[in-house]
C-alpha cells in the first residue's frame, strides 16, 4: 500500500453529495458527531487544550490569506478545527465556567441544537419560518406580560398581528426600584 493522498475533487457531483448524503458511519466527522452526542463534556474536555496560549501562536493558525487552489475533504478541515480551533477555545458550556456574556447552557440543548440546524430556519420571514416565528412571538408576549402585565385580551389582539411591530407598548408607571 502507498502513503499517497487522496486528494478532494471539485465537482458539481461531489456538492450535492455534500448536501444531501450523510456522512458514513465510519467518517471522521460521523465519529465527532457521535463523541459529541454521547458525551459532549467529555469531547470538550479531550479536544479543549487548557493551556495559557498567547493570542499571536493562536493567530498563527488562522494566518493563510489565500483561498485554496485544491478542495480539502470535510475530514481534512474537521480534523483542522479540532486541533487548532476547538483545543485553543475556551470552554464556555462548563458550568465551572464563569464570563462576560456566556454560561453555561443546560445538555438538552445539544440535541435542540441540532434540530434547530437540520431545519435551517430563516426568522426574517414568516415564508421561511412558519411555525418559528409565532413561537419567537408567544415568547415575546409571555416576556412582555412579565415587566407590563396586560391581560389576556391585549395578548390576543396584538401577539399575533403581524401588521403591528411586536409589541406595541403602552405607558405604564415604571417599575419600583
Amino acid at each position: 500500500m502507498t502513503g499517497k493522498k487522496k486528494s478532494a475533487k471539485a465537482s458539481i457531483e461531489a456538492m450535492y453529495r455534500v448536501f444531501t448524503v450523510p456522512e458514513a458511519p465510519e467518517s471522521t466527522l460521523s465519529r465527532i458527531d457521535q463523541n459529541i452526542s454521547n458525551n459532549l463534556a467529555g469531547f470538550l474536555q479531550d479536544h479543549i487544550v487548557a493551556v495559557e496560549r498567547d493570542l499571536a501562536d493562536v493567530e498563527k493558525n488562522f494566518s493563510d490569506y489565500a483561498i485554496p487552489e485544491k478542495p480539502v475533504f470535510v475530514s481534512e478541515q474537521t480534523q483542522f478545527l479540532l486541533d487548532k480551533l476547538v483545543a485553543n477555545s475556551v470552554h464556555t458550556a462548563s458550568p465551572a465556567f464563569i464570563g462576560h456574556m456566556t454560561s453555561a447552557l443546560p445538555y438538552f440543548m445539544l440535541p435542540l441544537s441540532k434540530i434547530m440546524i437540520a431545519l435551517n430556519q430563516n426568522l426574517v420571514k414568516t415564508e421561511t419560518s412558519k411555525a418559528f416565528t409565532p413561537m419567537e412571538r408567544q415568547v415575546l408576549g409571555m416576556i412582555h406580560r412579565l415587566v407590563y402585565e396586560e391581560d389576556g385580551a391585549f395578548y390576543r389582539k396584538w401577539m399575533h398581528d403581524r401588521a403591528m411591530p411586536w409589541a406595541p407598548c403602552v405607558p405604564v408607571a415604571p417599575l419600583p426600584i
